[in-house]
């Protein structure tokens, strides 16, 4: 047995203090260990090694019951510390019976530990969360991300703080100047890390740009390790993008431009990213381009991307949308040696489907009523399949009808007007409310002639009519076509291929609502890259999450699995005893949603509860 010094320092450069330790020597299966036996404070006293030497044979004495074969007087202060030591000694141990093992058996971990508790003097303090923090931390450790942090070269401090960003960016979804605030103040994440340094935006921020510059190989490592966990097939490629605004003009960006918003935010510049995206959801790799970017220029830049990155010669089928399906882009896809399926961009005026071809029935994911049919128009050398979908003829015809009506509504105002008192009259006036109508409603007074009767230069009626048009007439009964170079195929199998094209409008559908990629609020276009990047990684988090939750049967989204998983808190336990107050960290037992969500992801349900520290009075 042996009074054991140990060195402490709150922080780098920091003034050095010393602890002390009784520590006893035992041996368990045959190996020597080291136990601590008593925490003996930081009493300078015991600096001195005679003076540990003097508390120590004290000490010893008293727990084993042993008189000095010659004995001497200690000092007054030696003889109180060692006594004080002992008092302390006997406090922590004494339910214990038999003197000897305390020092002697080391106590076992499952062992109760019984005292008496003053039950209105406890208090329960520094609650915070610790669901979803808990499971973020295990599942990214099933990502191995920390191991492949440190190849990159990346120290320590700086693979912990990569995870805490990440975890941080899928639960909380907030700026990085929120997110140091609610890592301090709210939540469990840097101590699931056992990481006990503030983290202020400014880490934050330069997290996020260390990841953007080691994004080309994280995407591939992540993409191959989530295939290797969940044994995925790498044979379907899906291509989209979408695009994120900006609440200033960001007039001295490159990134930043106005271009076509898919949230109709014309009013502001914009960015534009891609996603090319395996059916699971799952992002193989992303990029960033100016906000005026067509869709249709960026799928050689994709292409380009997955030679790159593709670790398998397996025969790949893109799937696209209409916006990047021009005929140049298939015909690339083609001679690059790729399948391709899509939504045809050109609406056909004539497709001659002959009788003897037997109408295909299925329904989508909603019930709803499909009907398909397998042709080739004339002057196409690639199969195409006629699609007449009720979900969709419902949906433009109610698009369709509402903006008709108040089309129809604004003409019929200007008509009323030529009967009208002080009502527009003069020809020239009645043509340019006219206009203003058309310029109004563009999208559906193309359907439309309008004719103006006058006399001597005054409007005396307007008549109106709509166009026969069968590709118009074909949209609203809900028919579109899908493209594909496959020669063999059926309509099951190819609207099966066609409908994986919603993962990707789920992928980005939970990166805007979901993890806030929109709008961006950060000025230099180095900075959004990089925001646009970790809400990507936070978004596989995500995703491999609910990939394992689907797969146990549980379709969460995942503001309802956070939602869900907070209501699993940690927090400080004080309790008074008869003679020493203990300070115990314990999480919260999980309810029975947050049991099922742990146990789909194969993740621990709690962490064993620490005891803090002990005050003895």
């Amino acid at each position: 047995m042996y009074i054991r010094v140990v060195k402490k320092q709150r922080s780098k450069g920091s003034k050095i203090f010393h602890q002390f330790q009784l520590v006893q020597s035992v041996r368990i299966d045959g190996k020597s260990r080291q136990r601590v036996i008593l925490y003996a404070g930081s009493n300078p006293l015991l600096l001195d090694k005679e003076n540990r030497q003097i508390v120590l044979n004290i000490l010893k004495s008293k727990i084993f019951g042993q008189q000095e074969l010659f004995p001497t007087s200690p000092p007054k202060e030696l003889l109180e510390l060692g006594l004080s030591l002992y008092e302390k000694y006997c406090i922590k141990y004494e339910n214990e019976t038999e003197s000897d093992k305390r020092v002697t058996i080391p106590p076992k971990r499952e062992q109760a530990e019984y005292q008496e508790v003053d039950i209105k003097g406890m208090e329960v303090k520094d609650t915070r969360t610790f669901g979803a923090e808990h499971l973020c931390k295990q599942v990214l450790n099933k990502l191995e991300l920390h191991q492949y942090f440190m190849s990159l070269g990346m120290s320590e401090s700086q693979a912990i703080k990569s995870l805490i960003s990440i975890a941080a960016r899928a639960i909380f979804a907030a700026s990085e100047y929120k997110t140091s605030q609610i890592l301090q103040m709210n939540s469990e994440l840097a101590s699931c890390y056992n990481y006990d340094k503030p983290i202020t935006h400014k880490h934050l921020y330069a997290i996020s740009d260390l990841l953007y510059e080691n994004k080309d190989g994280i995407d591939k490592f992540l993409y191959r390790r989530v295939t290797d966990m969940f044994s995925l097939e790498d044979s379907l490629v899906i291509f989209d993008l979408s695009n994120t605004y900006f609440e200033t003009r960001k007039a001295g960006s490159k990134l930043a431009q106005y271009g076509r918003s898919k949230e109709k935010r014309n009013d502001c510049p914009l960015a534009v990213f891609t996603g090319v995206i395996n059916p699971q959801g799952f992002i193989r790799h992303s990029k960033i381009y100016e906000g005026n970017t067509a869709d249709s220029t960026t799928l050689s830049d994709m292409i380009e991307h997955l030679e790159k990155y593709s670790d398998t010669k397996t025969q790949k089928t893109i799937v696209i949308d209409a916006g990047i399906a021009s005929d140049d882009n298939l015909e690339e896809i083609e001679k690059k040696g790729y399948k391709y399926v899509c939504v045809a961009r050109k609406r056909l005026k004539d497709y001659p489907i002959s009788n003897d071809i037997k109408e295909i029935q299925l329904t989508d994911r909603g019930k709803n009523k499909v009907e398909l049919k397998i042709f080739t128009p004339e002057g196409y050398t690639d199969t195409w399949m006629y699609v007449q979908s009720e979900a969709k003829r419902q949906k433009e015809q109610s698009m369709a009808g509402k903006l008709e009506k108040r089309f129809i509504e604004n003409i019929q105002s200007i008509e009323n007007s030529l009967s009208k008192k002080g009502g527009t009259k003069k020809i020239n006036k009645v043509w340019e409310r006219i206009g203003r109508a058309k310029q109004k409603h563009s999208r559906v007074a193309g359907r439309y002639t309008i004719e103006v009767k006058e006399t001597k230069g005054i409007a005396t009626e307007i008549t109106w009519k709509k166009k026969e048009s069968k590709v118009k007439d074909d949209k609203s009964k809900g028919i579109y076509f899908i493209r594909t170079n496959y020669k063999n195929t059926s309509e099951k199998e190819l609207w099966k291929v066609y409908n994986t094209i919603r993962e990707v409008e789920s992928t980005f559908r939970c990166l805007k609502s979901d993890l806030n990629v929109r709008p961006v609020h950060h000025q230099n276009d180095g900075r959004i890259e990089a925001h646009i990047y970790l809400t990507t990684l936070a978004y596989q988090l995500v995703n491999t999450i609910r990939y394992m939750l689907k797969n146990a049967g549980l379709n969460y989204g995942w503001k309802n699995i956070v939602r869900i998983m907070s209501t699993q808190t940690i927090q400080t336990i004080e309790i008074p005893g008869k003679k020493k107050t203990t300070y115990l960290r314990k999480p919260a037992q999980p309810i029975q949603e947050v049991a099922q969500i742990y146990k789909a992801t194969n993740c621990n349900q709690t962490q064993t509860a620490v005891k803090k520290y002990v005050v003895y009075h």
